[in-house]
């Protein structure tokens, strides 16, 4: 019962040895991983801030074109009592 445990131990630690022997390699694989991660998340949120522009233009509640007022034409009354 107690050796398949002591084998998978063995077998983390030999991991472990293997990994911090090739720190750097592992370091740089990350960072590249970090920058490709980096752009593409750039590229989405340019992308969604462009659409959200886009719905928010077309939801914008269109204000009604103001009609042209028009001159009120006077009335012979209104002549008429001003001539008075």
């Amino acid at each position: 019962m107690a050796l398949p445990i002591f084998i998978a131990g063995i077998a983390v630690g030999g991991l472990a040895v293997v990994a911090f022997n090739n720190r750097e390699k592992i370091a740089g694989e990350l960072q590249k991983g970090v920058k490709q991660a980096k752009k593409t998340v750039r590229k989405e949120l340019d992308e969604a801030f462009k659409f959200a522009e886009k719905v928010k233009q077309e939801l914008k509640p269109q204000k009604p074109k103001r009609a042209q007022s028009k001159k009120r034409k006077t009335t012979i009354k209104e002549d008429n009592n001003n001539a008075s």
